[in-house]
């Protein structure tokens, strides 16, 4: 006779299953995939622990438990991921936000709050996450996002769109400083999550960030500085005189990123944002009022 599979049974079936491929929170990632094929949160799922799947509910599940055990991220196969309180729509071609850039959103909302119609650059804008964070924190703040990637801007147009966002929010196409002739004046805030591994530890990451997410996005040369460079210098044509610029990078990177930054003699208050971990992860630079 068939098995019966209940939702109670399918659970830790499926996270046994997935920890045999080494997938990253498999109890979870079978949880939520679960709960996209029903239908249901994740909370129900354990108010219906006794109720069994239909073959077609079966089918679905086990095509999604194929896609994670081969390491495609999460969110691609949800089709989403939770970024500061907001629901974002994602998949191939776009960079998975992840938490840590929440600190550019806080220190962003932080220099913004007390300004009535202030305008924000977010470059590297991705799936939009960051632009769109501030936009739900400051009801008179105005967005600009760029991206080199016409997948990117196309996820942050439908992000916009879904969280009624559209109409304080452009979207320009281009290599960072290149299309913002089109966006015309200065900024009171610059933020950027930008490419800044280096090229030795591409080989060295996740399979499920480097088999699946956009190199473009994510690597910037020897010291993976390259690209956080350019931004600190082309800076100086878009951001008003005491205006903000937030840079995120990785593991190590502080000081020479500091070291770029006083290069660049037009910031007067230099500071770093350590992350959840300990890591200074968000550069902190404010312009001087001239320069």
């Amino acid at each position: 006779m068939t098995e019966t599979w209940t939702i109670g049974k399918l659970i830790p079936w499926a996270a046994q299953y997935l920890a045999k491929y080494q997938v990253a929170a498999p109890r979870l990632s079978g949880e939520l995939m679960l709960a996209q094929v029903l239908g249901c949160t994740r909370v129900d799922l354990y108010l219906r622990h006794e109720q069994p799947l239909t073959p077609d509910e079966l089918a679905g599940f086990k095509a999604l438990l194929l896609r994670r055990r081969s390491q495609e991220p999460l969110a691609y196969i949800l089709g989403r991921r939770e970024f500061y309180g907001l629901d974002l729509l994602v998949g191939p071609g776009v960079l998975v936000p992840r938490p840590e850039s929440e600190h550019l959103v806080e220190e962003a909302l932080k220099r913004l709050e007390h300004q009535e119609s202030p305008r924000l650059l977010d470059l590297c804008t991705g799936s939009g996450a960051v632009a769109l964070a501030c936009l739900s924190g400051h009801p008179g703040l105005k967005a600009v996002g760029v991206d080199i990637s016409p997948q990117a801007l196309d996820f942050a147009r439908r992000n916009a769109a879904r969280l009624g966002l559209e109409g304080r929010a452009q979207w320009l196409l281009g290599d960072l400083w290149e299309p913002l002739a089109a966006a015309g004046g200065f900024f009171e805030v610059i933020t950027a999550n930008p490419p800044y591994v280096r090229d030795g530890e591409w080989a060295g990451l996740s399979p499920e960030v480097k088999d699946f997410e956009p190199r473009q996005a994510l690597v910037a040369g020897p010291d993976g500085l390259e690209v956080i460079e350019q931004i600190l210098v082309g800076a100086r044509a878009f951001l008003r005189a005491n205006g903000w610029l937030f840079l995120e990078m990785g593991q190590g990177q502080a000081a020479g990123a500091m070291k770029l930054a006083r290069g660049v003699g037009i910031y007067q208050r230099l500071s770093t944002v350590k992350d959840l971990a300990g890591i200074e992860r968000v550069l902190c630079c404010q312009r001087g009022d001239y320069g």
